[in-house]
């Protein structure tokens, strides 16, 4: 089953924010949602602000994230950011946000990003919240 399975490790300046075996993984990019899996080709992209989605046999896992740059071996991805925060939920995401947020920052253009990620990040979780309601309605 190792086989079967993409790494994914999330770095920040403070360190690793997330180190997972996933079954899929997508990303935000500025042409659209791009998808991953293990055994994919090598690939290197600009991942936009945003939410990663992140897939295991675990179930679904939500990476915010101030974009970054991905490399992506088949085997093993790496998303090297300015920031992440991780959570199983939005209510988990959006808590992770907020204390991220209350951090104070030396960098005034970091808290800028952060708080224009914030806004993006819990526009799409409100989203995805409402399109996973209405598909378990369907």
């Amino acid at each position: 089953m190792a086989e079967r399975t993409l790494q994914l490790i999330v770095r920040t300046p403070q360190g690793c924010v997330f180190d997972e075996g996933l079954t899929s993984l997508r990303v935000p990019t500025d042409t659209g949602q791009v998808g991953l899996r293990a055994r994919s080709e090598t690939a290197a992209m600009v991942v936009e602000p945003g939410l990663v989605l992140a897939t295991s046999s675990n179930g679904l896992r939500f990476v915010a994230t101030a974009g970054g740059l991905l490399h992506c071996d088949g085997r093993q991805a790496t998303l090297l950011t300015p920031l992440a925060v991780v959570g199983d939920s939005a209510t988990a995401v959006e808590s992770e946000l907020a204390q991220a947020m209350a951090v104070p920052r030396a960098d005034l253009e970091v808290r800028s990003a952060l708080q224009r990620l914030e806004t993006g990040i819990l526009q799409e979780l409100r989203r995805s919240m409402s399109a996973a309601e209405a598909g378990k309605r369907g």
